[in-house]
């Protein structure tokens, strides 16, 4: 994976966006300590957790989300809590921190066609249908509907959204030292082991090469 992406040492940033929560972390952060630059080199996550479209509708979707909670996974309750109980082992930069998101508002234009779309796909409410529960029932929808108001209206809403950056510690960069100056040992061995027999097979050949124009000149006078 890490040659990969390039090699040690050669991005210079990282992005996981509504994504990071679903991978596994440990490994995931490994790679990225190793293939971010040590300097200059950034990690940006982010997530969001909520809709606010208006106050008749987001007074709707707040019961639907609290009926999710039976059916959440440990990964979705990463989601669900703005990533302020996700391990994030880097260095902050001003933008947010371990167990700190800073908080964003991303502005977007939802329809209820899409709002209704997102609904029926949404993770938690299939998890729910999975075990026999139908969270978004018509009746909801209905709700939804009512609240939402004309059926053509676009919204303007926001996405409320959690976001960290960092950067790798000193203590990670000086562990990525020692590791690359034992590779660079190991390889130096490897190079001079290969350099011996180049050099060994060298010698003679060039030996051969002597030996024969020195016979060749005694040959001759």
């Amino acid at each position: 994976m890490v040659a990969l992406v390039g090699g040690d040492n050669s991005v210079d940033l990282i992005v996981a966006a509504q994504a990071v929560h679903y991978f596994d972390l440990q490994p995931f952060y490994n790679i990225a300590k190793r293939v971010l630059r040590k300097e200059g080199g950034l990690i940006a996550v982010w997530v969001y957790n909520d809709l606010v479209i208006s106050p008749e509708v987001d007074a709707i979707m707040k019961r639907l989300v609290d009926s999710t909670f039976p059916y959440r996974t440990p990964v979705m309750n990463l989601a669900f809590d703005g990533y302020k109980t996700m391990p994030f082992p880097f260095e902050g930069i001003g933008m947010g921190s371990e167990g700190k998101p800073i908080q964003l508002d991303i502005p977007h234009k939802l329809s209820l066609k899409g709002f209704i779309g997102f609904l029926r796909s949404w993770q938690p409410a299939m998890k729910a249908k999975e075990r026999g529960v139908e969270l978004v029932t018509e009746d909801l929808i209905n709700q939804f509907e009512d609240a939402w108001g004309d059926d053509d209206d676009v919204k303007n809403i926001f996405y409320k959204a959690h976001m960290i950056v960092g950067k790798l510690s000193a203590a990670d960069i000086e562990r990525h030292r020692k590791r690359f100056e034992s590779s660079c040992v190991v390889t130096k061995l490897k190079d001079s082991n290969n350099s011996a027999v180049i050099a060994s097979v060298t010698a003679a050949a060039f030996a051969g090469v002597a030996a024969y124009c020195a016979y060749s000149a005694r040959k001759n006078s």
